[in-house]
C-alpha cells in the first residue's frame, strides 16, 4: 500500500473552503423554508446536481457508466443518502441548523476513530489527534 502523503497548502485552502460552503447548507436550508419547503430544496439541489452530472459525462462521452454492475450499489447508496438527507431536512422543522450541522459533521471524526482501530495504515499520529479534539 502507498504511503500517505502531506497535504499541501492548495489542498488545504480547497478543503476549507468546501468545509464553509457545506457547513452553510443548513442555514441556508432553515432561512429559505419559509419560502421553500426543506425538502424541496433539497430535491431541486440534487435535481440540478444530475443534470450537471449528465452534462459532464455527456462531454467527456461516457458511454455504458450506468450498466458496468455498480448501478445496484450505486442505487443503494443513493437512497440511502437522500434519505439522510430527508431526515436532515425533518430535523431542520425541529432544531436549529447549528444542531444539524454538529450532528451531520461530527461522522468524519468517528469514521477516523473507527479506521484507527481497524486499519494499521490508518493510525492516527499527533497531530491528527489534535485535531480531533
Amino acid at each position: 500500500m502507498n504511503a500517505r502523503k502531506a497535504i499541501d497548502g492548495k489542498a488545504l485552502i480547497y478543503m476549507i473552503g468546501l468545509c464553509a460552503i457545506w457547513g452553510m447548507q443548513q442555514t441556508a436550508v432553515k432561512l429559505a423554508a419559509p419560502a421553500m419547503p426543506e425538502i424541496l430544496q433539497v430535491a431541486l439541489r440534487s435535481g440540478v446536481a444530475l443534470v450537471v452530472i449528465a452534462g459532464i459525462a455527456a462531454v467527456r462521452r461516457e458511454t455504458g457508466w450506468f450498466f458496468k454492475g455498480t448501478w445496484k450499489a450505486g442505487l443503494v447508496i443513493g437512497l440511502l443518502f437522500g434519505l439522510e438527507y430527508f431526515l436532515v431536512t425533518q430535523g431542520l422543522r425541529f432544531t436549529t441548523a447549528s444542531h444539524i450541522s454538529i450532528f451531520l459533521y461530527t461522522s468524519p471524526i468517528f469514521a477516523a476513530l473507527g479506521l484507527h482501530m481497524r486499519l494499521p495504515e490508518e493510525r492516527l499520529d499527533a497531530a491528527q489527534w489534535v485535531g480531533i479534539a
